[in-house]
């Protein structure tokens, strides 16, 4: 297995050298120094003129190429995970981990999206979400409490300090 990983991970290295060319008429015009501009353009790509399609097909790294999680060693996994979220950073895609999530965890999230379709945005950021946040299905119990949030959210409310503006700056002047 260890020669096999070796070239699955030249081969994840190597589709981080393509140049992705934006796919977009607009961006030609696009200031992309401006984040709230590459923001709006990127919104406007994703879910309006963006075909879906296979993270595999963006990538160019096929789905069966992903040994599955039961066969590879913890550090295989790891290595692993670390390779693919760089690869799609460089598609603009960012996958959405609880901060302290082990990088040997995330490889069975990583390749179970894999053959997701999504669309490529040129610049900006696409989430890839992997919760739902819903507590009884949290893939991330005992690394993150935002599903414990929005449950209590839901049940009580927000509380009083997320709340981070007064009802007098929506009052006009």
């Amino acid at each position: 297995m260890d020669k096999y990983i070796r070239r699955l991970i030249a081969d994840i290295r190597e589709a981080r050298t393509k140049i992705v060319p934006p796919d977009m008429a607009v961006w030609e015009f696009a200031d992309v120094e401006n984040e709230a501009e590459v923001e709006d353009l990127a919104y406007v790509q994703e879910t309006i003129y963006g075909k879906p399609e296979p993270l595999s097909i963006i990538t160019d790294i096929e789905t069966g190429y992903l040994p599955v999680d039961d066969v590879l060693t913890s550090d295989e996994k790891s290595l692993l995970a670390r390779e693919l979220e760089a690869l799609l950073n460089h598609y603009n895609f960012y996958p959405d981990f609880p901060e302290n999530y082990p990088d040997e965890k995330k490889y069975k999230h990583l390749r179970a999206v894999w053959n997701s379709e999504r669309v490529h945005v040129s610049f900006g950021r696409a989430q890839i979400e992997f919760c739902d946040y819903d507590i009884k299905t949290c893939p991330f119990i005992g690394y993150c409490n935002t599903c414990e949030e929005v449950e209590r959210e839901i049940r009580e409310g927000p509380k009083a300090d997320d709340i981070d503006f007064s009802i007098e700056d929506l009052l006009p002047l």
